[in-house]
C-alpha cells in the first residue's frame, strides 16, 4: 500500500511540475507575441507612411488604386 502511494505521489509531482513549465512557458510566448505584435504594427505604420509619401498621384489627385 505505501509503494502504491508513493507512485501515486511521485506522478502527481511529476505532473504538477510539467504543468507548471508548460504554463510559464505559454505565458512568456504569449507575452512575447503580444510584444512583438505591437513592434510589427508600427513599422507596418512607418511603411505605410512612407509609401503614400512616395507614390506619384495623378491629376485629380488619386492614388493609382483609387480609380
Amino acid at each position: 500500500m505505501i509503494i502504491l502511494a508513493s507512485f501515486f505521489a511521485y506522478k502527481s509531482v511529476q505532473m504538477f511540475l510539467r504543468l507548471s513549465i508548460y504554463i510559464v512557458l505559454g505565458i512568456v510566448v504569449l507575452i512575447v507575441r503580444w510584444h512583438n505584435k505591437k513592434k510589427t504594427r508600427k513599422r507596418m505604420d512607418k511603411q505605410t507612411e512612407y509609401m503614400m509619401k512616395h507614390t506619384r498621384k495623378d491629376k485629380d489627385g488619386k492614388y493609382p488604386w483609387e480609380i
